[in-house]
């Protein structure tokens, strides 16, 4: 039966406390990053992630044990026996190899996770109570149940936290570096929490049986340390790898995207010289890397006459200013080239900035633009000739109409007149009387046919506008607008001299004709206020009404029709609307 007084008294050296915990941190972190670059290897690399982080998220773990260990100071000489240690050193191998290997899964479901955390768990706390039975000292060691199932059990949920903050953050995972560095600090905390609740649950009794001191070793403070600064390096070196990886793989993948682009792209310096030009650059320009390198663009590719534009853009590029414009550049055979450019300004850590230029060459636009802008001209033509021909023959139908229809309604007038004075003549015959009544309805109707014929002949070519001018026709559309339509219309003008072709003067004459066809259709209107000025040197008219208007829907409807007709009229003969 052991006495009270035999109960040996520890205490820990807080310096190697905190040791242990920077252990525990970084070993978090580095468990986070080598998860990433596992995840994101393939074949036997992905191997050799997998054994190299194991091997040294199993140092800084095997570490922070040993270092919590060996801060906890006795009042009696304790040595440790290395291969109980080395054993303890592959449970925590094995714990890192299965945090890993669950975590560069594709998917981790709560069972994988669950089942990875038990093993994880297991083999974290089977490393610390292996690395208890390492100790060699005159004593015996007993454990308190309770602590130490809760040892048990914080070892699992914290690997059931690493497991899923680890997945959280691998490679392609969505997370700043500050969160990284946040769950490293809560996994380190954890791991610590774990390992001196283990350490509390332990008494040590004093007794006079010496140990076996076989294949046992002194640790002193500096042997902690040395143990201590080891993890950190190799933690360390593991970090940098990874890092260096993770880097390497992006330079691959943006020199890479740098050479596989689609348009041909320059990155210059500070000193607008180039740096390096892609493949595109070189088929586009003709001009190769080594005949690019450390020379000016605008030496190679920029036409003498684009010299002072390009100034200007260069100053706007070096204010920070990106820029997107087409412009035409030279080839090495000093042909031109329209290209669409864009200029986008890096700033660089140092402060200086480097510039992307990305030319996408826009030859076939360009020509597609130069073919529709000629079949354009075309149809404008083409619709141009054919208004002209329709009215020179509605001039002609009109003339026809008027001279040949009016000069033959005018005869048969002449002749009903003649035989309407024999009837007056012939009054005692009883059927004289009724023939002059018809003769007069005849030459009534003839009237009415006459004022017909004038009119449709007005409305197809009025000669009042090739006699008079354009103003007077208006005028006159006007009048007749008002007398057939009843509605109110004015016509004022604020210019005496009209300088238009004879083509721009015909065009305004049928806007005004349809403009005022639309108000009698559509507009409801009582008042109709027809107004031509000089605007800026220019021709203008306005045609205004106070109707219901018509709305934005309306526009492109049925309705639309008449502006359309009027806004091409307008264009064909270089006006807008």
């Amino acid at each position: 039966m052991t006495s009270p007084d035999q109960l040996l008294v520890g205490y820990y050296d807080y310096r190697a406390v905190a040791l242990s915990v920077l252990i525990a941190v970084l070993g978090s972190y580095s468990t986070i990053e080598l998860g990433g670059r596992v995840t994101a290897a393939r074949g036997w690399y992905r191997l050799s992630w997998l054994t190299g982080g194991a091997m040294a998220m199993g140092i800084g773990t095997w570490s922070m044990h040993y270092t919590g260990m060996l801060a906890f100071q006795l009042p009696v000489q304790v040595l440790y026996h290395w291969p109980t240690a080395l054993v303890s050193f592959l449970a925590s191998v094995f714990s890192s190899v299965v945090a890993l290997f669950v975590i560069s899964r594709r998917r981790l479901g709560w069972l994988s996770a669950i089942r990875g955390s038990v093993f994880m768990g297991g083999g974290i706390v089977a490393l610390h109570y292996i690395a208890m039975e390492s100790m060699r000292l005159p004593a015996m060691c007993s454990y308190s149940s309770p602590l130490v199932t809760l040892s048990v059990l914080i070892a699992i949920v914290f690997s059931l936290m690493c497991l899923w903050l680890t997945f959280f953050f691998r490679e392609g995972a969505i997370g700043p570096r500050l969160r990284k560095v946040g769950s490293a600090l809560f996994l380190g905390a954890a791991i610590s929490a774990m390992h001196y609740t283990a350490m509390a649950s332990a008494r040590f009794w004093r007794t006079e049986e010496v140990p076996d001191l076989t294949h046992s070793v002194q640790i002193s403070f500096l042997d902690t340390v040395g143990i201590g600064v080891l993890a950190v390096m190799v933690l360390a070196v593991a970090l940098v790898t990874s890092l260096t990886d993770r880097l390497l793989k992006r330079t691959a993948l943006l020199d890479e995207l740098f050479e596989q682009a689609p348009q041909a792209v320059a990155l210059t310096n500070g000193d607008n010289r180039v740096v390096r030009v892609n493949r595109e650059f070189t088929r586009i320009f003709g001009n190769t890397s080594e005949e690019t390198l450390g020379r000016r663009l605008s030496e190679l590719i920029v036409p003498d006459d684009s010299l002072d534009e390009d100034r200007r853009i260069t100053d706007l590029v070096a204010r920070g200013q990106r820029v997107d414009v087409e412009c035409v550049r030279q080839r090495k055979d000093n042909s031109r080239l329209p290209v669409a450019m864009v200029k986008v300004p890096v700033l660089l850590p140092d402060g200086q900035i480097s510039v992307y230029e990305i030319y996408h060459d826009i030859t076939e636009r360009k020509q597609a633009e130069e073919q529709l802008k000629a079949t354009s001209e075309q149809l404008r033509a083409f619709s141009e000739s054919l208004r002209s021909a329709r009215e020179e023959e509605g001039t002609r139908i009109a003339r026809e109409i008027h001279d040949e229809l009016g000069s033959a309604l005018t005869s048969l007038k002449w002749d009903l007149e003649g035989i309407e004075e024999l009837c007056t003549e012939s009054a005692s015959l009883p059927e004289a009387s009724k023939l002059g009544e018809k003769i007069k309805g005849m030459m009534g109707l003839i009237d009415g046919t006459l004022n017909a014929v004038i009119r449709i002949s007005s409305e197809l070519r009025p000669s009042i506008l090739d006699d008079l001018g354009l103003l007077a026709a208006i005028e006159w559309q006007a009048q007749q607008f008002e007398a057939r339509a009843g509605i109110a219309c004015h016509f004022d003008s604020f210019t005496e001299n009209v300088d238009l072709s004879h083509e721009q003067e015909t065009a305004v004459f049928r806007i005004v004709q349809e403009a005022l066809t639309n108000v009698l259709r559509h507009a409801k209107a009582t008042r109709v206020n027809i107004i031509i000025e000089e605007d800026g040197g220019e021709f203008a008219l306005e045609v205004r009404d106070n109707g219901i208007g018509i709305t934005e829907q309306e526009k492109t409807g049925l309705r639309s029709l008449g502006l359309m007709s009027m806004r091409e009229r307008a264009n064909l003969v270089g006006g807008a609307d």
